[in-house]
């Protein structure tokens, strides 16, 4: 049963706390007697013991059954309260029984002892209002670890999808490419050569200046799309073709920053790419809110080495903003990535 599972930490705090407890409730209820003789100090220790393991098992199932019906920080006080409020009558129910218990069997010659059984009440309610207070705060503090942790992590996420997007545009072979190009353009076509150097103004100005948020539009990723876009046209003219079906309403939505540039950069790194026999990729949205990328398969004769770093990196982003996870098609004839479209706030 998955209420009765602990973790070490819980079993050696039962292993623990629990035995000295048992030994101070007896104490409470026999004094003197209690150590009198061997047989009274082990009979009465195993069975108060007992008593209070049980009451241990039965508080970690109620806040076992709290955590996951009140699970978010909105919900904390009246998990606290109600989680209070059945430990305090677990408790009271637990010391009772010992009390009266003990009382009714005259064992070791007990009678009960009002004064005794109130303040062990008393303190058992302290007890419960202590060790409450310092299990949800250790809750909270994990929490807000795991928080700092994840904003860290995802950080470091755009850190790398930023250099992932400088290490394939801005390395000297890509810039060596690009400046070839210009150079060519600029005696043969000025007009053509100028309009390339504004593109490409646009892309290193965008790969520069992005992930700075954790979200971008997506209107804003196809403007930059359509630049790098006309880097790679002029360079691989019509073995590359590429074709845009979004629809205004998604043009809102939000997507991590570079998510397209990796994935065109992806299709142009391990396909071949024919004048007679096109590159054509498509980027579309759907009525499920999801954006496809998606381009045929016509793969090199000689595999490239791929670390897939691009498409973790996409993932490791969505895993991380708790959102559903990318998925990638392959039939052979086409491969897609589905990326899913984040709702503004």
């Amino acid at each position: 049963m998955a209420f009765l599972q602990y973790s070490t930490k819980e079993r050696w705090i039962a292993l623990l706390l629990l035995p000295p407890f048992a030994v101070a409730i007896n104490f409470m209820i026999f004094g003197k007697a209690y150590i009198d003789s061997l047989y009274g100090f082990t009979v009465a220790t195993l069975i108060t013991l007992s008593v209070i393991f049980l009451v241990y098992v039965a508080c970690g199932m109620i806040a076992t059954i709290l955590v996951h019906k009140y699970p978010k920080y909105s919900q904390s006080f009246r998990r606290i309260l109600l989680g209070l409020a059945f430990f305090i009558l677990i408790m009271v129910a637990g010391i009772s029984i010992l009390f009266w218990g003990y009382d009714y069997l005259e064992f070791l010659g007990y009678n009960i002892n009002m004064t005794s059984y109130l303040w062990a009440l008393a303190i058992g309610a302290a007890c419960n209002l202590i060790a409450t207070s310092f299990n949800e705060g250790a809750a909270f503090y994990d929490k807000w670890r795991n928080l700092v942790d994840e904003a860290e992590q995802l950080k470091k996420e755009n850190l790398q999808s930023q250099l992932e997007g400088l290490k394939g545009q801005v390395n000297p072979h890509f810039l060596f490419n690009s400046l070839n190009s210009l150079s060519s353009l600029i005696s043969e076509d000025p007009e053509k050569a100028e309009k390339f150097l504004d593109e490409m103004s646009k892309v290193y100005r965008y790969l520069l200046r992005t992930n700075e948020d954790g979200l971008t539009t997506l209107e804003t990723e196809l403007q930059f799309i359509h630049s790098y876009f006309h880097m790679l046209k002029t360079r691989y003219g019509d073995g590359l073709e590429l074709e845009i079906k979004v629809t205004d309403r998604s043009l809102a939505t939000l997507v991590p920053p570079l998510t397209l540039q990796m994935l065109v950069e992806n299709a142009v790194k391990h396909n071949m790419i024919l004048r007679d026999s096109p590159l054509r990729i498509l980027i579309l949205t759907t009525n499920s809110n999801k954006l496809v990328v998606s381009n045929n398969l016509q793969r090199k004769d000689r595999r490239v080495y791929s670390t897939k770093v691009g498409l973790h990196n996409i993932h490791n982003k969505y895993r991380l903003m708790k959102q559903e996870e990318i998925m990638i098609r392959d039939d052979g004839k086409e491969f897609s990535v589905i990326v899913p479209l984040i709702q503004p706030a």
